[in-house]
């Protein structure tokens, strides 16, 4: 009986770490206090005020702040894959040929064009569970009332 106590404790204790960042994302953040953002500047304001809501809320969830690197979508795409950046916020079209080698979030904001939608998104890096989780959680709250629909 004790035996199956200690095992069910171990397993309990070996739980805590779950979801896991193989590369660590999510403990750099909390431990450097920077949040790498990638920004991709799309026409006017679509995605503006979702991003900020969203970049606030986990700043005040991570205690880290956003240090932002604003750029085109591909290069900045490719340091997220790096692990130069956490984060990439942008408007993307769900045919982009990155889809299937990064994360993504709920979509924060919607816009639509006659029959096409473009959605905004904040951007991970496959694999960095914790974090990943962290990031949906925020966006889901920060998410624009028509975001999604």
């Amino acid at each position: 009986m004790k035996i199956l106590a200690l095992c069910c404790l171990s397993l309990l204790v070996a739980c805590d770490a779950l979801p896991r960042d193989p590369a660590g994302s999510s403990d750099a953040i909390g431990h450097n206090g920077v949040m790498r953002v990638g920004l991709v500047r799309g026409d006017g304001d679509f995605g503006r005020a979702a991003a900020a809501r969203l970049l606030d809320r986990l700043s005040r969830q991570t205690g880290a702040h956003p240090a932002i690197r604003p750029g085109a979508t591909e290069p900045l795409f490719q340091a997220l894959e790096r692990g130069d950046l956490d984060l990439v916020l942008t408007p993307l079209d769900r045919k982009s040929p990155w889809m299937t080698r990064v994360s993504l979030s709920p979509p924060i904001a919607t816009q639509s064009y006659k029959d096409n939608r473009l959605d905004y998104y904040a951007v991970m890096r496959n694999g960095e569970n914790r974090w990943i989780m962290t990031v949906e959680s925020a966006a889901r709250a920060a998410a624009d009332p028509g975001a999604g629909r």
